[in-house]
């Protein structure tokens, strides 16, 4: 088994529950390289010796999703589990400890269940007696309505359209319980759809839920939301009906049994809103709910804003606890906040009477662990990188008073679980609780690799991760190995110090490994992203030459023949094509995935990209503050501007960024992985390349293409990723020397 199997199976933490004071309940995700097949895993860590010790890992199934009610004062809360079978069945469960309280099959009642970033949610009411989580509501009957077009919501989500907020009901004094199940209907008007999701409950009122809602183009296109947090969505308000022996006198039931409920957006039109939280304290009365937010519209990835609603408060007065930061105040300075798509699920600790909301955000080249104020917006880092370490942290989950759990790696060190205990002064002596079993063969190689953050001279804020393979033993001193630029897509994302399965394994096949944040990253402030607007094709490909050939300078790295090669992604695709085209001589050989080639949207399911990264207009702005339906739903002002089409001259402007304008300056050899459900990059922009270059190839280059026909744009199955790395390694020794 080569490093790669044996370092790609390693479990990675996803989840993670307080049950009670003493156990700690962590889901995680793994690959199983010889079956094909992606598991879910499940363990109890028991907390009250040291060291922790845990319960082996169950295979929980093809998917769990789990939640335990908030209920301090038990020993066992209620935990709400939705299971999906790989007979795709699927039940509701209800548990007291061991005991199943309430099991219920509702494969009938709506299709799979929401597990994804920006849909799913899965809460206890206040009473503790009803559930509410989010599913694919069931084909439409009629072949009429079957076959109405209905926008996807996008590439990573396949067969996802109408996500519906499902409630469930049990009465546990009644043997058997007495369920019910109902699905959530916003009032709204068919000029303005919206996909609502992450609901919470309201704790102060048991008809009121908060929920994220996406709103569709005035054009009818739902864009897609993977990886992008600029999109028209808000916070959500939405009114349950009065229970059924309090009559209404408006029909509360759409004709499919649905409740029909009316709805308040909360948030403005220019900011795209998502994750509600809410902190409720029954002893002083006091609720808030917070979220996050962005600009709407311009780059994907940006700086976020933290915002928080007093719920006591009849005016519901909203607070800005954290605002972008445009740039960092001095070049170690705070950069912005720069989480996950959402906040943790149970992001509250309280210290010294004051509650605190704990999530990772991206700073530099690491994700590191901040805790901010609820009420004064205070950020205070809870894991510098003091000891040179490099990890880069990720928090799964607090018990709502002192205690965090994260998991956190480093480019040497795979996932571990650990658990903090915040004191007054915000200080936290971090235990690992879990660590992965690795075979002694496979730690020893590891712990043989160095890695480092180099920062680029000259280059803004510009820097690379660097992972080199073991030094040359005594006496057989050498030119420094092969260098492999691995480059982030995005462009507004980052690469950082987490460890990479396949980063690792190059370096352990005798690679010195360079992962640059150049112009447009995230984790630098949100003038370094937007530096890149208007500018791809230059800026960022000039950084990318400029840290390749630092590292020649340092002495990391050399040049020449079999020396030099270039891999990446989507935006990296776009990268390393530009760089084998403008700077021939450099690399001799180049791995590209699903890249961006033509600068023409094509049919891609974020076609604003094509217009913002090259600082063209394309707005976005939703629904304004305060809209209500139905009362609303009439307002004609209310739909924002059609999108634009790009216009022969802005067309003409772009052309030169395209990378297929250097194709015939390529001398590289390239190998090309496809991905041919990609409805990020259309297939087109990369078959069309593989044929330009096959049509200009000089004698001896090598030129081939591996075409994967139901992957998309992450390219991110077991199989397809094995084959990917495989021959990605075997394509780089064809040409190394």
């Amino acid at each position: 088994m080569s490093f790669y199997q044996t370092l790609s199976e390693i479990p990675l933490p996803t989840a993670a529950e307080f049950i009670g004071n003493d156990v700690l309940h962590v889901t995680s995700a793994t690959r199983v390289n010889a079956r094909d097949i992606k598991r879910t895993l499940t363990s109890s860590i028991f907390l009250g010796s040291d060291p922790a010790s845990s319960s082996p890992a169950v295979d929980a199934g093809e998917m769990v999703v789990s939640v335990s009610a908030p209920a301090d004062s038990e020993c066992f809360p209620r935990r709400a589990v939705l299971r999906e079978t790989a007979e795709k069945k699927r039940y509701v469960e209800i548990w007291i400890g061991t005991i199943l309280e309430v099991s219920e099959d509702v494969s009938a009642a709506h299709g799979s269940f929401y597990s994804d970033e920006f849909f799913s949610g899965l809460a206890f009411a206040p009473s503790e007696l009803a559930i509410m989580y989010v599913a694919e509501a069931n084909e439409p009957k009629g072949s009429g309505e079957k076959f109405k077009f209905t926008p996807h919501i996008g590439e990573g989500l396949p067969g996802k359209k109408r996500p519906v907020i499902v409630l469930f009901r049990w009465d546990a004094s009644v043997k058997p319980s007495h369920t019910s199940l109902a699905t959530v209907a916003p009032a709204l008007d068919a000029e303005h759809p919206i996909l609502f999701g992450q609901p919470v409950f309201s704790p102060l009122d048991p008809r009121t839920i908060y929920a994220t809602g996406y709103e569709y183009t005035r054009d009818g296109r739902l864009l897609g939301l993977r990886w992008c947090f600029n999109r028209p969505s808000g916070i959500w308000e939405i009114k349950l009906p009065e229970p059924a022996e309090k009559k209404d006198s408006s029909p509360t039931e759409t004709s499919d049994g649905a409740l029909r409920c009316p709805c308040t957006k909360l948030t403005p039109a220019h900011r795209s809103c998502r994750s509600p939280r809410i902190h409720h304290d029954a002893r002083n009365g006091t609720a808030r709910l917070f979220w996050l937010s962005c600009a709407s519209g311009g780059p994907h990835g940006g700086t976020f804003s933290l915002h928080a609603a007093d719920l006591t408060a009849q005016a519901l007065p909203r607070t800005v606890l954290v605002d972008t930061v445009w740039a960092p105040r001095a070049a170690d300075g705070f950069p912005g906040l720069y989480p996950d798509a959402n906040l943790p699920p149970a992001p509250f600790v309280v210290l010294a009477g004051a509650v605190n909301l704990v999530f990772a955000s991206v700073w530099g080249a690491r994700a590191t662990v901040l805790m901010v104020g609820a009420v004064d917006g205070r950020v205070t880092e809870l894991t510098p990188d003091g000891d040179g370490r490099l990890y880069s942290w990720s928090v799964l989950a607090t018990d709502g008073r002192d205690r965090v759990v994260c998991t956190r790696s480093a480019p040497t060190v795979p996932y571990e679980v650990v658990l903090g205990q915040l004191s007054s002064s915000a200080e936290v002596p971090w235990r690992v609780v879990s660590s992965p079993y690795i075979s002694p063969h496979v730690r020893r190689a590891l712990s043989r690799l160095a890695a480092s953050v180099v920062p680029i001279p000259d280059r803004a804020h510009t820097q690379t991760v660097v992972l080199r393979p073991p030094r040359p033993r005594r006496g057989r001193p050498g030119s420094p190995p092969p260098c492999i630029q691995l480059l982030h897509g995005g462009p507004h994302g980052a690469s950082l110090t987490a460890f990479s399965p396949g980063a690792a394994a190059l370096a352990l096949e005798g690679y010195t490994l360079s992962a640059p944040n150049y112009s447009g990253s995230t984790g630098a402030g949100e003038a370094f992203v937007r530096a890149l607007l208007g500018n791809c094709g230059a800026l960022d490909v000039q950084d990318c030459i400029a840290t390749a050939r630092h590292l020649v300078r340092l002495g990391l790295a050399v040049e020449g023949r079999g020396k030099q090669f270039v891999m990446g992604g989507s935006h990296g695709g776009y990268l390393a094509a530009h760089l084998i085209g403008q700077f021939p001589d450099m690399f001799t050989a180049a791995v590209i995935r699903n890249p961006v080639i033509s600068t023409d949207p094509l049919s891609s399911d974020i076609p604003d990209w094509y217009f913002n990264e090259w600082a063209i207009d394309y707005p976005m702005a939703s629904l304004p503050e305060g809209f209500r339906f139905p009362a609303h739903s009439e307002a004609p002002d209310a739909r924002p501007p059609l999108p634009p089409r790009r216009t022969p001259d802005e067309s003409k402007r772009v052309l030169p960024s395209s990378a297929m304008t250097r194709v015939a300056d390529v001398t590289a050899h390239v190998l090309l992985h496809l991905g041919g459900a990609d409805l990020r990059v259309t297939p087109a922009h990369g078959v069309e390349f593989f044929h330009a270059l096959k049509g200009n190839a000089r004698a001896g280059q090598g030129v081939e293409m591996q075409w994967f026909p139901e992957a998309g744009h992450s390219l991110d199955g077991v199989e397809v990723a094995r084959v990917v790395w495989e021959t990605s390694r075997d394509w780089f020794a064809r040409y190394r020397i």
